[in-house]
């Protein structure tokens, strides 16, 4: 539990609690295409890729290893799953891959919306 205080200080706001959820049961990613950041490197991939200068208000959760990243909004409880290239992290550029994140991670975190 001290790790999820450290990145809710890190972010300056409280995790989603879906995500907060995720983070506390030291799961893993459910497919080999996506990679989910675990609670001991979400600061130090959030910091690599200054999700805090491109994306404010969102948090880099994971990615698919091919130059994308999965953010979610920090203000919604079960926030949408967002797609985003890493190279620009804009969230106007990020694309929709899910309506909520628990749902998203109960479905095997699907890429493409279906």
């Amino acid at each position: 539990m001290q790790q999820l205080t450290l990145i809710e200080r890190y972010f300056e706001h409280l995790l989603p609690a879906s995500y907060r959820t995720f983070l506390a049961s030291n799961s893993s990613s459910p497919n080999d295409d996506i990679l989910l950041y675990n609670a001991s490197n979400v600061i130090e991939r959030n910091h690599c890729y200054e999700t805090k200068t491109y994306a404010p208000g969102f948090i880099n959760i994971g990615d698919d290893g091919g130059g994308m990243a999965f953010i979610l909004s920090l203000t919604a409880a079960d926030p949408m799953v967002y797609r985003v290239d890493h190279g620009s992290m804009d969230p106007q550029y990020a694309e929709l891959v899910a309506h909520s994140f628990s749902q998203w991670l109960a479905d095997g975190c699907p890429v493409v919306e279906e």
